[in-house]
């Protein structure tokens, strides 16, 4: 929009009520005091703050101004012509909704207002006009010819976002601001909470773990919520984390966690109400299935929304406004492809990926490279699954290894944890293709180098799930090097981790463990010439292959129901030459 901005000092009049509606204003420093005319003298109708938007009601109407509007305090306010409001409003994605939000917020107060004056009848109402919302609904949908019901009629449930209270915000009004950026848009319903949530810059894993379970108790308090939004508000705009009222995958691509802040733009001009928008959207877990379709629906839509947005961010975004933005482009086009399934997607997400690697600062190689470095490996090695590509694979060992490098064990000992563990995996899938031996041999200094992050005590089921890929690399090392004792290790690996896998709980991670050592056992016969595991390892393929079929896992399914035909084709082979007469048997040997 073309604007320009105007300072009044203390006590000035910015507009009078009567005078012509010939533009809107929103401030961006200082404090307006909007007021009207009743019988006994002026009626105070609100206080606005910065970002806060007034003057728009006799744009829509047709009518002069309403109130009259003056600083309180010295105030530096944008001014935005009339005609290029309008513009706004036809091209701008959900601005009209937005602003019908505000003027429903400042009405209802003044309703209240004018309510206690009517009590005490002091105050005499002006002629009815026109109402704003009907002549803003009018006029946005005869530019855009839509129906009355609007493009955000979904007949799901919507998703039920907390906006918690920011901190520094002494008046509520940057909040307010900041949950307008979302009032209408397609699949949200919104919360207010007077609450709020705090977290230091650089903090160190007690304080993000911490932090993490003041959020998770706000969610369990609010128990409908799907999201919750909190943070700072300050100079340069807001500093906002994202708590899902889900179970978070800190190894799915695009998973968020509390190590990831978004840092948007005080201004809040476009693209910053939808770069909200789409963050929100890609920071819920899905509970069932019609959240995922919900969001599988909304997510392309919202990320369509920000057109060249890799290549063309606000110039007058800082560095760490971008990288976050970026940032939260490749979570949601990672989302996205989980969700489709189409590994085009992961392509793009690693594109934002990479361009925010390129507005770190130079020579910091921290804990935030080292976030935007496993996230870019993860797309790479989700993209490598489907395409079954070993060079894809070594960019994402790469970035794992760097990601690794980036942190330090004894600061954030679960980070680093989980890098090596990543880290492991990817060297092992890469084995697979490859038939590389030093690649496992390097996966198993890795999953051991997690085990010293991970410990059975503290936390035993990130501790389940390495053993688990430990015993998975040992079960092909011992294969190659046809090893019975690797097996063996292998074996016990398997049996620990099921421990903290049983089939009631995480069906899909004992499915997981109960297919490995299927393997495990069926190998350890087969390099020891023995027959005594192949039971077991039946026992073991046939329930993997019943849970991946309840779940529909079709290449799983594949996996195991083809390992249990091959031990019940040796298993048969084995029962075939037990039950055989020698040929020494018939005649009792001599002629």
């Amino acid at each position: 929009m073309n604007t320009g901005e105007r300072t009044y000092g203390r006590n000035e009049l910015i507009f009078r009520e009567g005078d012509a509606s010939d533009a809107v204003y929103v401030v961006m420093s200082g404090r307006v005091e909007l007021s009207k005319m009743g019988a006994d003298g002026p009626v105070f109708l609100a206080m606005l703050g910065p970002a806060e938007m007034f003057g728009e009601m006799g744009l829509f109407d047709g009518g002069p101004r309403s109130a009259s509007a003056r600083a309180s305090e010295k105030t530096r306010v944008k001014v935005i012509p009339k005609e290029e409001f309008k513009n706004w409003l036809q091209d701008e994605p959900g601005a009209a909704v937005r602003v019908v939000g505000m003027l429903v917020e400042r009405l209802r107060v003044a309703d209240a207002i004018i309510a206690g004056q009517r009590g005490s009848q002091t105050y005499t109402p002006t002629p009815a006009r026109r109402n704003p919302f009907d002549a803003l609904w009018s006029w946005v949908r005869r530019l855009r010819r839509q129906p009355a019901g609007g493009e955000g009629d979904l007949s799901v449930k919507p998703f039920l976002v907390g906006i918690a209270t920011v901190n520094n915000d002494i008046e509520g009004a940057w909040t307010r601001a900041l949950a307008g950026l979302l009032e209408g848009r397609p699949g949200i319903a919104l919360r207010s909470l007077p609450t709020a949530l705090q977290l230091e810059a650089g903090a160190d894993q007690t304080q993000i773990n911490s932090a993490t379970v003041r959020a998770r108790q706000m969610l369990a308090k609010e128990d409908i919520l799907d999201l919750l939004v909190w943070g700072d508000v300050h100079a340069d705009g807001f500093t906002l984390w994202f708590s899902a009222n889900g179970i978070v995958d800190d190894d799915r691509p695009g998973g968020f966690s509390l190590y990831f802040k978004l840092e948007l733009a005080g201004d809040l001009e476009p693209p910053v109400a939808d770069l909200l928008y789409l963050t929100v959207l890609a920071a819920i877990e899905p509970a069932n299935d019609d959240q995922r379709n919900l969001q599988r629906r909304l997510l392309p839509q919202a990320l369509a929304a920000l057109p060249g947005f890799v290549g063309g961010l606000p110039m007058a975004w800082n560095l760490e406004q971008q990288r976050g933005a970026l940032t939260c482009y490749g979570h949601a086009a990672a989302t996205i492809a989980a969700l489709e399934g189409d590994p085009q997607w992961y392509a793009h997400a690693a594109e934002a990926y990479t361009a925010a690697i390129l507005r770190l600062d130079q020579g910091e190689h921290g804990l935030e490279e080292a976030q935007l470095r496993k996230h870019l490996g993860g797309v790479l090695q989700a993209a490598a699954d489907r395409n079954q590509s070993p060079e894809l694979l070594e960019q994402a060992v790469s970035e794992f290894r760097t990601s690794s490098e980036c942190l330090v064990k004894s600061i954030h000992p679960q980070e680093w944890g989980g890098a090596q563990n990543r880290l492991g995996l990817a060297l092992y899938k890469l084995d697979l293709l490859t038939g590389r031996t030093d690649l496992l041999k390097e996966a198993m200094n890795s999953f051991q180098a997690a085990l010293q992050a991970f410990t059975r005590v503290e936390a035993p089921q990130r501790w389940a799930d390495v053993m688990n890929n430990l015993a998975a690399a040992l079960q092909v090392y011992g294969d190659q090097v046809k090893s019975p004792e690797v097996l063996e290790r292998a074996i016990d690996a398997c049996r620990a981790a099921l421990e903290f896998r049983p089939r009631s709980r995480t069906p899909l991670g004992w499915a997981a463990s109960q297919n490995t050592l299927g393997s495990a056992l069926f190998l350890l016969d087969k390099h020891s010439k023995a027959t005594e595991h192949l039971d077991e390892a039946v026992t073991c393929f046939t329930g993997a292959l019943e849970v991946y079929r309840q779940f529909g896992l079709t290449r799983q399914a594949a996996v195991a129901e083809k390992n249990l035909a091959h031990v019940q084709r040796v298993d048969k082979a084995r029962g075939e030459r037990k039950v055989a007469v020698p040929d020494w048997a018939d005649g009792g040997g001599k002629k």
